[in-house]
């Protein structure tokens, strides 16, 4: 074999090309990955009427309880769908950020929900107002309950709101993941109507969430 034959057979060795249909796949493997899906790109579900059932983009979810309105440990959306009777009810992806969060609604309550908010909307809303709810680390239940009705009502009038979560003097700071998890727990019960509009501003001791009514 002559010196340049094995000089192309050397190089081809080490710079092999894959086949075309090959090189297909590999295209197609890295556009859907989750590291590269644009899904993840937004923080909440969207302005549109929300994703749901096995459109939801994700394996792995929190399903918020229907009856205590408190976050589940992660599960397998596979099996949140299976569990439920998909003719009556709706498994919505309520927000991605900072983990996919859903919740199991009624389908007629949710289609008349979402085109009364379309309505509202159409109405517009009050362009640079703004509210803020004021939560301690260490509220409970009945006082949670209470903060979160009035910003609820708030987001109805079409009022951007500020949930500010910050420690009452005396009272002890739960740890940073503990602090996260709340937070979280805290926005899924405003996720059904509003959507956080900028990234949370955490800060060592405080959490602020700033919401805004879903244009659906």
């Amino acid at each position: 074999m002559s010196t340049s034959a094995v000089f192309r057979t050397l190089t081809l060795s080490c710079h092999r090309i894959p086949p075309p249909c090959q090189r297909k796949v590999d295209v197609l493997k890295f556009l859907w990955s989750p590291e590269n899906s644009f899904v993840r790109t937004y923080a909440s579900a969207g302005p549109a009427r929300r994703t749901g059932d096995d459109k939801i983009p994700f394996r792995i979810v929190r399903l918020v309880h229907p009856e205590t309105g408190k976050l589940e440990p992660p599960t397998r959306l596979s099996d949140v769908l299976e569990s439920v009777d998909l003719k009556a009810f709706r498994v919505e992806l309520v927000t991605e950020d900072p983990e996919p969060i859903v919740k199991i609604v009624d389908r007629r309550d949710s289609y008349q929900k979402w085109k009364e908010q379309k309505k509202a909307f159409r109405k517009g809303v009050k362009a640079g107002e703004q509210k803020e709810i004021q939560i301690t680390w260490g509220v409970d239940d009945g006082d949670l309950k209470h903060k979160i009705t009035k910003a609820r009502a708030e987001l109805e009038k079409g009022y951007r709101v500020d949930v500010v979560i910050a420690p009452r003097r005396g009272q002890k700071l739960p740890k940073p993941d503990a602090m996260a998890a709340r937070a979280s727990e805290i926005a899924s019960m405003l996720l059904d109507i509003a959507k956080e509009w900028k990234t949370r501003d955490v800060q060592k001791t405080i959490t602020v969430m700033s919401f805004q009514k879903t244009p659906s």
